[in-house]
C-alpha cells in the first residue's frame, strides 16, 4: 500500500487525535440516522398519518440529503471539513428532537427535511475527513471508519430497542441522543484535520476535474466524468445489494425457510456481526492486498455466501450464507469511498468532497433502490428468484473492479493515493 503522506506530522499526538476524533463521527452519524429508523412507527403513530401520507414524508429526507450532497463541495469550499462535522453533527441532532415533536404531516417533513440536509453533508464532510488521515497517516483508514458508523448504527438500534421495551417516549429517548451528540461535537470532535494550508496538485485531471473544478467549484455539475460514474456504479451495485437483504433478508427465512420471528432476526444478526467483523479488519488487508484485487474477492465472497442461503434448504446453512454474505459486502463500499477521495484531481477540500459527494450519491441510490426492485420482482417470479439480482450484481463488482482501479492508478501514477499491485 503506497499511501504518501502530504505533510510532517506528530502521529502521537495530531493524528491520533484526528483518527479518534473521525472514528467519533462516523459513530454518531450511525448512531443519530439509527435513533430516528428504529423509532419510525412510534413517530408515524404520533403523527397520526395513513400508511400511503407517511411513506411519502419518508422519502424527504432521502431526496433532500442527495441533494445536499451535491453542494457539499460549494459549501466546504467556504469553510472546512472540521467545521461542517462539528455543524452537522450538532444540527442533525435538534432536527432529530424536532422529528419527535411534530405532530402533522407538514412538520414532519420539514424536520426530515432538516435531518436529511445535515446527514448529507456529514456523511461527505466524514468521508473527507477519513480521506485525509489515510493521507497523513499513510495507512488506509476507512473501512475502520465505516465500520465505526455500523457500531453506531447497531447501537441507536439497541439504544431505541430499550426505550420502547420500557415504554419511554420518542422525545425523551431523542433528546438524550441529541445531548450526547452536541457533548461529542464540542469536546471529542475538536482534534479534527483543518483544511490543507495549500493544495497540492495532481498530474492529471481524475475525479472531481473538469470545468468548474477550481476553488469554489464543487456544485452538483462539477466533476461528473467517466470515473466518478465508474466508482459510483460499482457502489451502487453495492448498496443495492446490501439493501436488498437488509429489508426482505428476514422476510426470506421467515416465508421461505419457516422461520420464527426471532430466528428470522438472528439470520440478520448474523449478517451485520461479520459486516462489522469485515470493516474492522478491512484496512489491515488494504495494507497488503491490492485494492481492486480486494473488492474482487470479496464480492465472490459475498455472491457465494447469498448464493448458499438460496439453494439450501435448512435455516442454519441459510443464515451461515447471511454471515458470508455480510463479512463479503463489508469492505466493498468503503474501498470504494476511499477511492473516490483519493483518485480527485488535487488535494483541496471541495474538489475531494465532490468527488465523493458525486460516488456516494449514486452508491446511496442503489441503498434506496434495492428494496422496491426486490419486492416488484419477487411480485412476478417470487423472492427466492428476485434475491438472485443481488448476487448478480456482486458478481459484476467483481468482474470489473479490477479494471477499474487499475485504471485509477495508471491516471495518477505519482500521487499514490491507489494501493498499487504488489
Amino acid at each position: 500500500m503506497d499511501l504518501t503522506p502530504t505533510a510532517p506530522v506528530d502521529p502521537r499526538s495530531r493524528l491520533g487525535g484526528a483518527y479518534r476524533a473521525t472514528t467519533v463521527t462516523f459513530f454518531l452519524n450511525g448512531l443519530l440516522l439509527s435513533t430516528w429508523l428504529i423509532r419510525i412507527p412510534s413517530i408515524k403513530e404520533a403523527t397520526g398519518l395513513g400508511t400511503g401520507a407517511f411513506g411519502t414524508v419518508l422519502i424527504t429526507p432521502v431526496i433532500v440529503s442527495l441533494l445536499s450532497m451535491q453542494f457539499a463541495g460549494r459549501l466546504l469550499a467556504r469553510t472546512s471539513s472540521r467545521t461542517f462535522v462539528r455543524v452537522s453533527v450538532v444540527a442533525t441532532a435538534v432536527a432529530l428532537v424536532a422529528t419527535s415533536l411534530a405532530h402533522t404531516g407538514p412538520q414532519l417533513a420539514l424536520a426530515l427535511a432538516l435531518f436529511g440536509f445535515f446527514d448529507g453533508l456529514l456523511f461527505v464532510a466524514s468521508n473527507v475527513q477519513g480521506v485525509a488521515v489515510e493521507r497523513l497517516t499513510g495507512k488506509p483508514c476507512l473501512n475502520s471508519f465505516h465500520a465505526a458508523w455500523s457500531i453506531g448504527n447497531l447501537s441507536g438500534a439497541l439504544i431505541g430497542s430499550a426505550f420502547a421495551w420500557f415504554g419511554a417516549g420518542t422525545t425523551t429517548q431523542f433528546v438524550l441522543v441529541a445531548l450526547l451528540a452536541m457533548w461529542a461535537s464540542g469536546g471529542l470532535l475538536r482534534p479534527l484535520l483543518p483544511p490543507a494550508e495549500a493544495p497540492v496538485p495532481g498530474p492529471e485531471p481524475a475525479l472531481g476535474a473538469g470545468a468548474g473544478s477550481g476553488p469554489g467549484a464543487g456544485g452538483w455539475r462539477a466533476g461528473w466524468n467517466g470515473r466518478v460514474l465508474q466508482l459510483g456504479l460499482l457502489g451502487l451495485c453495492c448498496l443495492v445489494a446490501q439493501g436488498a437483504l437488509e429489508d426482505w433478508g428476514a422476510v426470506y427465512l421467515r416465508e421461505e425457510r419457516d422461520a420464527s420471528t426471532f430466528l428470522a432476526m438472528a439470520g440478520l444478526v448474523a449478517f451485520s456481526v461479520t459486516l462489522v467483523a469485515g470493516r474492522l479488519v478491512g484496512d489491515r488487508l488494504r495494507e497488503r492486498y491490492d485494492d481492486g484485487t480486494l473488492l474482487r474477492a470479496f464480492a465472490l465472497l459475498a455472491a457465494a455466501g447469498l448464493g448458499l442461503s438460496l439453494v439450501s434448504s435448512g435455516y442454519g446453512v441459510a443464515v451461515a450464507g447471511y454471515a458470508l454474505f455480510g463479512a463479503g459486502l463489508s469492505v466493498l463500499d468503503p474501498i470504494v469511498s476511499s477511492a473516490a477521495g483519493h483518485a480527485a484531481a488535487d488535494d483541496r477540500e471541495e474538489t475531494i468532497a465532490s468527488a465523493v459527494a458525486h460516488v456516494a450519491t449514486l452508491s446511496h441510490t442503489g441503498l434506496l433502490l434495492g428494496p422496491p426492485a426486490i419486492g416488484w420482482l419477487a411480485h412476478g417470479v417470487g423472492l427466492t428468484r428476485a434475491l438472485v439480482l443481488p448476487a448478480l450484481l456482486v458478481l459484476v463488482v467483481a468482474a470489473a473492479a479490477p479494471a477499474v482501479f487499475r485504471a485509477l492508478r495508471n491516471s495518477a501514477p505519482t500521487k499514490g493515493h491507489i494501493s498499487a499491485e504488489r
